[in-house]
């Protein structure tokens, strides 16, 4: 085969590309076009990116946002993107021509300047601009008790990042605590979160409370009446008394002393009702019967093992 001279080192060389050997190609053409410098809009209150028309938190965003910005030349096999404070590291596999026989590395080093401001969440949080609450009441238990899984279950929502907003306070309230939030969406995941993982019942209001030009300005309530019963509690519903049977997603199953007979009854239906948890009251099992004493009144049931052991 006659071998070829690069005009440019003069070495001898099977491949010419664009007229100059692979060694010398590959001084004048790179794999990736990658810009020097990179200008990043971050909130001071946060630390949340603007990326892509959206605010969102961590180094992926970071790195998604170096990734928008770069031009692929040649042939990649592989790219890596490192964040490092105020400069991002590629490193890219491949080659600047297909013809080149084979795949090598390159790095490339991107400038990130920040720029510094508020996020929507955050300038409504200094400014506590309420858009939603959360009323959680509590039907029996222990309100402490609940407000511990609750809160979890915010930390979880707002860990997930799905949804922009913040808490802005957490209030206690007779029976209860309410949950301010900055954005709607996220009161309602919170609320949905919190419905899907304990026994409750939900209502969802909205009111106007102004006008920005022709935009109706709307805030949330959302009420959620948790049930802080457990099986085996002994409860008075209307003046009648109760043994909680077993608790579902959307009704409680009771027995009612007086005969023994089983009640299902909707949460909603509940929440209605007078209802309060009897705390004096004392239980006896004997041959499979079960007799409960609720101030001196003496109920006798058949077959109820959730009290008793086996």
């Amino acid at each position: 085969m006659l071998r070829k001279i690069c005009p440019v080192c003069g070495r001898e060389t099977d491949i010419l590309i664009e007229g100059v050997c692979p060694d010398c190609y590959r001084l004048t053409h790179r794999i990736i076009e990658a810009p020097n410098e990179v200008n990043v809009l971050m909130c001071y209150g946060c630390g949340a990116y603007f990326i892509n028309g959206r605010w969102s938190k961590g180094i992926k965003g970071l790195e998604r946002l170096i990734s928008s910005k770069i031009r692929v030349k040649g042939i990649v096999d592989e790219m890596n993107i490192r964040v490092f404070r105020d400069e991002a590291k590629i490193k890219v596999k491949g080659k600047a021509s297909e013809l080149i026989p084979s795949s090598y590395d390159e790095e490339y080093t991107v400038k990130l300047t920040f720029k510094k401001d508020l996020c929507p969440s955050c300038r409504a949080e200094l400014m506590e601009k309420e858009e939603a609450i959360i009323q959680l009441r509590l039907i029996g238990g222990d309100v402490g008790e609940f407000k511990v899984k609750v809160m979890d279950i915010v930390r979880m929502t707002l860990a997930k990042g799905e949804d922009r907003g913040r808490v802005i306070k957490v209030e206690d309230v007779n029976g209860g605590f309410d949950i301010k939030v900055t954005n709607q969406r996220l009161a309602r995941s919170i609320a949905l979160n919190v419905h899907r993982e304990l026994p409750s019942f939900m209502q969802e209001t909205s009111k106007v409370v102004g006008y920005r030009g022709d935009k109706r300005i709307e805030k949330r309530s959302i009420s959620i009446h948790l049930i802080g019963l457990s099986k085996g509690d002994v409860v008075n519903i209307s003046g009648v008394n109760y043994l909680v049977k077993s608790l579902h997603r959307d009704h409680v199953d009771l027995i009612k002393l007086s005969d023994g007979s089983l009640v299902s009854v909707k949460y909603g239906k509940l929440m209605q009702a007078k209802l309060s948890q009897v705390k004096d009251y004392s239980v006896s099992c004997s041959d499979g019967k079960v007799v409960i004493s609720v101030n001196g009144l003496h109920y006798t049931l058949n077959n109820v093992n959730l009290i008793c052991p086996q």
